[in-house]
């Protein structure tokens, strides 16, 4: 599964026009995410900033709160919240995994039985053309291509992976299941 991250500015009352533009900006990524990561300095007293983005975060869908800088000997926050917490640094990593484990709970993948999501070598194909033509495409954005060329090649996936839907078939494909079937006028 994909998530899309959004790395926004603090939760807080300013009289600064454009600091406050951005705390607008992050208080409509908060009530458009589907996952909020609340993040609290874990090195200092909780104060009304932190509070503000709790709040904020528990009227999300999905949401977490990390306190950060475990990592300092310090008092610490004391939060009161009913959110998931992970205590973590981002200096030493240190509940990292912790983070992730949390998110994959609250995102988790569906349980697809083993051999039922490709049945016959042609989807295995397309699956494996797909592939090739989206490392194609993440070549070119590294190596700085124009957008045109990546598109073109991410369009060879969509066309891949549409013939397992059955959204585009291939004339070769076609062909052959013309010459397996009696297909009736």
């Amino acid at each position: 599964m994909s998530l899309r991250l959004t790395d926004t500015a603090g939760i807080r009352n300013t009289e600064d026009e454009v600091e406050r533009i951005g705390v607008e900006r992050s208080r409509q990524a908060m009530e458009n995410a589907m996952l909020v990561i609340a993040v609290v300095d874990g090195s200092a007293e909780a104060d009304a900033e932190d509070a503000a983005i709790i709040r904020a975060a528990e009227k999300a869908p999905k949401a977490v709160l990390v306190i950060s800088k475990n990592d300092i000997d310090a008092p610490g926050t004391k939060i009161e919240t009913a959110l998931p917490t992970v205590s973590l640094s981002a200096h030493t990593g240190d509940g990292l995994d912790r983070l992730e484990k949390l998110i994959n709970e609250l995102f988790p993948l569906p349980q697809v039985p083993a051999g039922e999501i490709l049945t016959n070598t042609r989807q295995a194909e397309a699956v494996s053309r797909a592939l090739e033509y989206m490392d194609a495409a993440f070549e070119a954005m590294g190596a700085g291509m124009t957008p045109d060329i990546v598109l073109t090649e991410t369009e060879g996936a969509m066309n891949a992976l549409g013939e397992l839907s059955g959204r585009t078939v291939r004339e070769d494909v076609t062909n052959r299941i013309f010459q397996r079937f009696c297909v009736g006028k």
